[in-house]
C-alpha cells in the first residue's frame, strides 16, 4: 500500500486495498442499493474528467450543494482528484446565503443535487458572476444554458478519458498534501461566514489520528446522515473510505432509526441532539406505558446508571447491582440495541457538548458513546474519547498529532497539522483567531485532569455575564433543562441581566398528556403559555435544576416558546448550535417580560 498523504492517495488507496462489492447502500424506491468500489471509481473518474473538460485546473474550486448520497462523495473525490477544491454548501440554506458562499469562493462550476437546487443557485446568478456551469445529479426535464446533467458530464468525461490517457491519475498525483482541499464555511452563531481552507494535509492527517483513537475496518458498516457538508462527518467518512469500512446513507434524519433498523450498522456519529431525542423517546414511551411496564423502565433506566457509574469508578458492580442490570437488558436495553440494528460497536458525538449522564446511561443500556471535540478551522478532530475506555463528561485526550495547551484566560490553544491555513480572502480574521506565536485560539474555555483527559466547560465568547458580574456558562445548564420529559430546547437569558431566566420549547407531547391527565382543556399553544398551573408545573422544572446548581446560576423564571427552534428559521446553526444573538433580538420582548418587576 502506497504512503497516504492526499485525499487523493485515500481515493486510490480503495480502489488497490479495499475492491468490495458492497462499498456505499442507498435507498432507492423503497430498496437498498448497493454500489460496487468498481461502479463508484468509475464514476468519480468519469465525472473527474468531465470537469476538467469543462476547463476545471488544479487550484480551481468547484461548489458541492447536495444532500447526502453516494454522488456527494463520487463529487468531492472527483474535485479533489482534478486537482480542484470543493467548496461544500449546506443544501438548507436560502439562495441569498448559497450565492454569497458561491462568489466569495470564485467558484466557476456548481454540482447540485436536484433541480430545484440548480434553481435557487440561477435565482441569484447575477450575485455570482464567474460561476459558468451547474451540474445536476437528478435528471433535468428541459436543461437551460449552463445547466448540465449529471449523465451527459460523465459521457464527457468518458470521451475526454478516450483522448487523454492517465491524466486522471497523473494530476491526481501531482496533488501536494499542503494543497488547498477545501473551503468550508462556518456558520457562526453570529456574523458574516468565513470560509476556512483546508489542505489535503489537514485532512489526511486528521483521518490518520483518528484512526489512531476509533478502530474501523472492512467488517464496519457506517451509518451516514449527518450533512456531508460539514466537516465532522466528512472526516469520518474519510476514515471509512481510508479503512475499507462501507457506509450507508441515511434517507433523512427522520428516517434514521428506520434506517439502522435495516442495516445494522457498526459505528457511526452524531451530535448530541441525536442522542438526547432518543433518550426522550425512552421517557415518553415510559410515560404512556400501563403503570407495571413504566415503573420497570425506570427502574432499568435507574440500573444502567448506577451500573456505567460503578464502571467509571472503577468498582465492580455487585451481585444486586449486576441482577438489576441484567434483567434491565432483558427488560429495556437489548430492545433498543436491536432497534439501533443490533451491531452498534461504538458512535462518535461531537458537534456540541454531550451531558454527562446521557454517555453514563447509554453506556450502561451497551451503548457506547465517545464524544470528540474540534472546530471546522481544525478540520476537525482536537481530542477524542476511545471505545475502550471513554471518560463520560470529557472530550477525551489529545488527539495523537496535535499539540494542545491551556491559555492564561482559560481558553484552549491549538497547533498541529490539522489546523487551516486559515480564512479565505480575510488575513484579519486569521489574524484574529492565532497567537503572535502561532496557536490557534479554539474560543473555548477548557481544563485538563491528571490523566489527560480535557473538558470544555462552555464557549469563551458565549459566556453570559450577569449585571452582578458573575460568568454563567450557559451550555451544561441548557443540557440538563433538557433532560426532564417536559422539555425539547432550552436556551439561557442573563447577559448583563440581574438575573438568569430561560426560553423553553416544551415537549408538547408530553405537556399535553400532562394537561389532559389534570383535566385542563387546552388546545392552542397561547393556552398552555398562560395557564397558571402550567407555569407552576414548569416552576418545578425550574427547581428541579435549580438544585444541582449554584445560587448565581439559578433560574428564576422561564417563558415557554411554541414551536421548535429551527435552521430554517436562522435560529439554529446547521450543526444544530443555538444562534444567540438572533434568539436575543426575536424574542426580544418574551425576554423583557422576565425582567419587570
Amino acid at each position: 500500500m502506497a504512503e497516504v498523504r492526499t485525499l487523493c492517495d485515500v481515493f486510490f488507496n480503495l480502489l488497490d486495498v479495499h475492491d468490495r462489492p458492497d462499498l456505499l447502500r442507498a435507498k432507492s424506491n423503497g430498496t437498498w442499493r448497493l454500489i460496487s468500489t468498481g461502479e463508484f471509481s468509475g464514476a468519480v473518474e468519469r465525472l473527474s474528467n468531465g470537469l476538467m473538460s469543462l476547463g476545471i485546473k488544479p487550484g480551481d474550486k468547484v461548489v458541492l450543494l447536495s444532500e447526502n448520497r453516494p454522488e456527494w462523495a463520487m463529487s468531492d473525490f472527483a474535485i479533489l482528484t482534478a486537482g480542484a477544491a470543493d467548496v461544500p454548501v449546506y443544501p438548507t440554506l436560502n439562495a441569498k446565503d448559497a450565492s454569497f458562499i458561491v462568489n466569495d469562493s470564485d467558484a466557476e462550476v456548481a454540482i447540485v443535487s436536484t433541480p430545484a437546487q440548480a434553481a435557487k443557485l440561477l435565482s441569484s446568478r447575477a450575485a455570482m458572476p464567474r460561476l459558468r456551469d451547474i451540474i445536476v445529479m437528478d435528471p433535468v426535464d428541459a436543461p437551460q444554458p449552463g445547466i448540465l446533467p449529471w449523465n451527459d458530464v460523465l459521457a464527457r468525461g468518458e470521451e475526454f478519458l478516450r483522448n487523454h490517457e492517465g491524466l486522471h491519475r497523473k494530476t491526481a498525483a501531482a496533488v501536494l498534501p499542503d494543497d488547498l482541499a477545501s473551503i468550508v464555511y462556518t456558520s457562526g452563531t453570529t456574523g458574516v461566514p468565513k470560509g476556512a481552507m483546508l489542505t489535503h494535509r489537514n485532512f489526511v492527517e486528521n483521518a490518520r489520528g483518528d484512526m489512531q483513537v476509533l478502530t474501523f475496518g472492512p467488517g464496519d458498516l457506517a451509518i451516514v446522515f449527518l450533512p456531508l457538508s460539514h466537516v465532522f462527518e466528512r472526516t469520518a467518512d474519510y476514515c471509512y473510505f481510508w479503512s475499507g469500512a462501507a457506509l450507508a446513507y441515511a434517507e433523512s434524519v427522520e428516517k434514521v432509526a428506520e434506517n439502522m433498523a435495516e442495516v445494522r450498522p457498526t459505528v457511526g456519529a452524531a451530535v448530541p441532539r441525536f442522542y438526547e431525542k432518543i433518550y426522550a423517546r425512552i421517557l415518553e414511551q415510559a410515560a404512556h406505558a400501563p403503570y407495571l411496564k413504566k415503573v420497570l423502565m425506570h427502574w432499568s433506566i435507574k440500573a444502567a446508571d448506577d451500573w456505567a457509574r460503578a464502571w467509571a469508578d472503577g468498582r465492580r458492580a455487585g451481585p444486586w447491582l449486576a441482577l438489576k442490570h441484567g434483567l434491565g437488558n432483558v427488560i429495556l436495553y437489548k430492545k433498543l440495541r436491536a432497534k439501533m440494528g443490533g451491531r452498534l460497536r461504538f458512535f462518535i458525538s461531537g458537534g456540541a457538548p454531550l451531558l454527562k449522564e446521557l454517555g453514563l446511561v447509554f453506556y450502561g443500556m451497551g451503548i457506547t458513546i465517545c464524544e470528540a471535540y474540534g472546530l471546522t478551522e481544525t478540520s476537525p478532530g482536537l481530542t477524542g474519547n476511545s471505545e475502550e475506555r471513554p471518560k463520560f463528561g470529557s472530550i477525551g485526550r489529545r488527539a495523537p498529532n496535535v499539540e494542545l495547551k491551556i491559555g492564561a484566560d482559560g481558553e484552549l490553544l491549538a497547533k498541529g497539522p490539522n489546523i487551516m491555513k486559515g480564512y479565505y480572502k480575510r488575513p484579519e480574521a486569521t489574524a484574529e483567531v492565532f497567537t503572535e506565536d502561532g496557536w490557534f485560539m479554539t474560543g473555548d474555555i477548557a481544563r485538563v485532569d491528571e490523566e489527560g483527559f480535557y473538558f470544555i466547560t462552555d464557549r469563551k465568547k458565549e459566556l453570559l455575564v450577569t449585571a452582578g458580574g458573575k460568568n454563567i456558562a450557559p451550555q451544561p445548564i441548557e443540557n440538563m433543562l433538557k433532560l426532564n420529559k417536559y422539555v425539547t430546547q432550552a436556551v439561557l437569558i442573563g447577559d448583563r441581566r440581574p438575573y438568569l431566566t430561560a426560553l423553553i420549547v416544551p415537549n408538547w407531547d408530553n405537556l399535553k398528556e400532562y394537561a389532559r391527565a389534570k383535566g385542563l382543556n387546552l388546545t392552542d399553544p397561547s393556552q398552555f403559555r398562560d395557564h397558571p398551573q402550567i407555569m407552576h408545573l414548569y416552576g418545578n422544572v425550574l427547581a428541579r435544576a435549580n438544585a444541582h446548581l449554584s445560587h448565581h446560576e439559578q433560574i428564576q423564571k422561564c417563558r415557554l416558546l411554541s414551536k421548535e427552534l429551527s435552521q430554517e428559521e436562522g435560529e439554529l446553526t446547521p450543526t444544530l448550535k443555538v444562534k444567540r444573538r438572533v434568539i436575543d433580538t426575536r424574542y426580544a420582548g418574551l425576554i423583557d417580560s422576565m425582567y419587570v418587576s
